[in-house]
């Protein structure tokens, strides 16, 4: 009876629908995968050019799914219609294509006017963005004339941002030109450093899958796996920031709205990262996992597995996204992949594998530094807690958001652990 009634349960409970489902973003980074697979041997090709084919082999995959299987823009969250709703109109155009260059402008005047963005680290970027922006230039005009005839709401961010700095006509609700503004501020700082860190993984991943193919079953498979856990993570995360499009049903609906919330974020990256992490948390010691157990192969074998199924757990929740991934912003409740697990499963994960692949209990110098390390890394693990929370409450606000945590609640991986030890 007591089975009868935990199976009637599940029936009526079902898990709400994902902004995408995991299995297109699974045959996404199949696509791009595949696409770097066979560009490996192109010596006239470097990381950076690969791996920018490569997201753009996954963005035309996932894409396609989006607007001819599901058809996302006819979502209500799209706030598109299949037909025009009015006339086209080239001054809306014309300002919404203004509003655009003084983004552009004011980000590229940050780019200027910041140290951090002058030295070689950033070359990938600079030449990704030198062979996409006349595409940008072409397909805009065409984009927002589009726009201007199916977007429902016909005073978007854009035109509300474009009046008051041409006009000086101020809008009667900030928030959309808040959203706007703050969007395009998460994509300038996240964009060129996951194209830096995807151009540099894309060659480390070739010469790690040389390395593993020549030594089967060693240390090189973990390396191989390693590389290919973050290759596939960068992947999404750069195609996320690209595709912020509203036709994709990818636009932001609203970003992080407190500072807390955007502290906790960006000291995770860098520049801010290696200044704090150098200085104050610094928790890798003199002996790493593989070291450790260099005596004992078959736990070494066991341990390494672990952390490899903890960073593809890691991968697979960026892949979730599709084309939504972003911090600080709400493009899209992605309930499916790892998520049906848990709220939090990249965060967890990664985490985990901190623990696992750096021991910080195990310090040759001695219990004091082995102390030291492990504050230090429970002091990383906190800014991550915080991230989680911070996320959370920011997205609350959305009542799909809302329905998915009372689901995680009722049938999320803690939930059914409680329930077996109560």
């Amino acid at each position: 009876m007591n089975s009868t009634f935990h199976t009637v349960a599940r029936v009526h409970d079902p898990r709400p629908r994902s902004a995408t489902p995991s299995s297109i973003g699974l045959l996404g980074i199949a696509v791009g995968l595949l696409t770097l697979w066979l560009l490996r041997d192109s010596s006239s090709l470097d990381g950076a050019t690969r791996s920018t084919v490569a997201c753009l082999a996954i963005i035309a995959t996932i894409a396609a799914y989006e607007l001819f299987v599901a058809r996302v823009y006819l979502r209500p969250s799209a706030g598109l219609a299949s037909g025009a709703l009015r006339p086209l109109s080239i001054v809306r155009v014309e300002l919404r294509l203004a509003a655009l260059a003084s983004v552009y402008a004011g980000i590229g005047s940050l780019y200027w006017l910041l140290p951090e963005y002058h030295g070689a680290f950033y070359n990938p970027f600079w030449s990704l963005l030198g062979t996409l922006a006349p595409y940008v230039l072409i397909a805009a005009p065409f984009y927002f004339a589009w726009m201007d005839r199916h977007q429902r709401e016909t005073d978007d961010a854009y035109l509300l941002w474009a009046r008051f700095l041409f006009r000086g006509e101020h809008p009667a609700n900030w928030r959309p030109v808040r959203e706007m503004l703050a969007g395009w501020m998460v994509k300038a700082f996240f964009l060129p450093l996951m194209i830096v860190y995807l151009s540099t993984n894309a060659d480390h991943l070739n010469a790690s899958l040389t390395a593993a193919l020549n030594a089967p079953f060693s240390l090189a498979t973990f390396r191989f796996m390693y590389d290919l856990s973050f290759a596939m993570d960068l992947m999404f995360g750069t195609v996320g920031y690209l595709c912020t499009l509203r036709i994709l049903d990818s636009h932001v609906r609203s970003a992080e709205p407190t500072t807390l919330g955007w502290l906790v974020a960006l000291i995770c990256y860098q520049p801010f990262w290696s200044l704090i992490s150098n200085q104050y948390i610094r928790y890798e010691g003199s002996v790493f996992w593989d070291n450790w157990l260099i005596s004992m192969p078959l736990v070494r074998v066991v341990w390494g597995t672990v952390i490899v199924a903890l960073l593809l757990c890691y991968a697979l929740a960026t892949i979730s996204f599709g084309l939504r991934f972003s911090n600080l912003t709400n493009r899209g409740i992605i309930t499916s992949g790892p998520y049906r697990f848990t709220k939090h499963p990249a965060y967890i994960a990664k985490n985990m594998s901190y623990w696992m692949v750096t021991v910080p209990f195990i310090e040759p110098l001695g219990w004091r530094a082995a102390v030291t390390h492990c504050a230090a890394l429970l002091a990383v693990n906190t800014l991550y807690f915080l991230r989680a929370k911070t996320e959370e409450k920011h997205l609350m606000n959305d009542p799909e958001y809302r329905e998915y945590a009372e689901w995680i609640a009722r049938n999320g991986v803690f939930a059914r652990l409680s329930r077996v030890f109560d």
